[in-house]
């Protein structure tokens, strides 16, 4: 079966995230078929007898589903690149499990990709509680900021690509440990081999926010200082120092008050 897209999804607990996260791949009906490929990182509460009944909804579908099942929790880095092992579509999306999508999210990103001339590409993220209507707000947004892109930069809650873009960059860094600077890594690969990423105004989504990692952040987060100073021990620089910039910090901060206010 040829499929338009494969979409990857780590996780690791969080069952109630996860099946709100698979319900929003799913209603999307006005698509082409996508492989779902989710990897269970060692999940204690129910999420795998969950996907195994998830699976057999499946069988029948238009869209492939498949399965991978760690013994022990092996990382983002290294979930994601199973995901990437195992996966046929002519692109390649990557989510959260503490995502919810909207219709059309993919098909728009593959749009803004060819549109823009982008080797990868974010959807537009609003972060927090889900407390509105998230298929309007969507749509709203879409229809003011449709051509807009914002170069340089990339959020990995969900980003899309093409195969060749994997290709060219690589796997993931699995020497960043648990979760961590394996993205912002990915970036800096990128802009050394000259290719274009950036998040698009095509498409609308919502992020929870770190519900897959929240157990290591509230246990101190010890693995980040070593995956910072191995970024470090890499590129020779902080990565913090360019997101920092007071530039990107305005820009930030303006693009939230325009979200709040309904003006984006």
């Amino acid at each position: 079966m040829k499929v338009f897209a494969s979409v990857i999804v780590p996780v690791y607990n969080q069952l109630e995230r996860t099946k709100e996260c698979l319900a929003s791949i799913l209603h999307d009906g006005d698509r082409a078929p996508y492989e779902i490929i989710i990897i269970d990182n060692a999940s204690t509460d129910g999420t795998r007898e969950y996907l195994e009944v998830k699976a057999r909804e499946l069988d029948r579908s238009k869209d492939r589903f498949i399965q991978i099942l760690n013994k022990t929790n092996l990382g983002v880095a290294a979930a994601w690149n199973q995901g990437i092992h195992a996966a046929h579509g002519d692109y390649l999306a990557i989510i959260n499990n503490d995502v919810v999508l909207t219709a059309g999210w993919l098909r728009s990103l593959a749009w803004a990709m060819e549109n823009h001339g982008l080797n990868l590409v974010s959807p537009f993220a609003a972060t927090g509680t889900l407390d509105y209507n998230l298929q309007e707000r969507a749509r709203r947004f879409c229809e003011r900021n449709l051509g807009k892109i914002w170069l340089d930069e990339a959020d990995f809650c969900a980003v899309a690509m093409p195969r060749s873009t994997c290709k060219l960059v690589g796997l993931f860094d699995e020497k960043f440990i648990v979760g961590g600077y394996e993205d912002t890594d990915y970036c800096y690969r990128m802009r050394e081999l000259g290719l274009r990423f950036g998040v698009s105004g095509a498409a609308f989504i919502h992020h929870y926010g770190s519900s897959t990692l929240g157990p290591f952040k509230k246990a101190g987060d010890a693995h980040a200082a070593k995956n910072r100073d191995y970024f470090i021990s890499k590129w020779n620089e902080d990565p913090s120092h360019r997101e920092a910039g007071p530039l990107r910090k305005i820009r930030r901060a303006y693009r939230r008050l325009k979200l709040r206010w309904g003006r984006m």
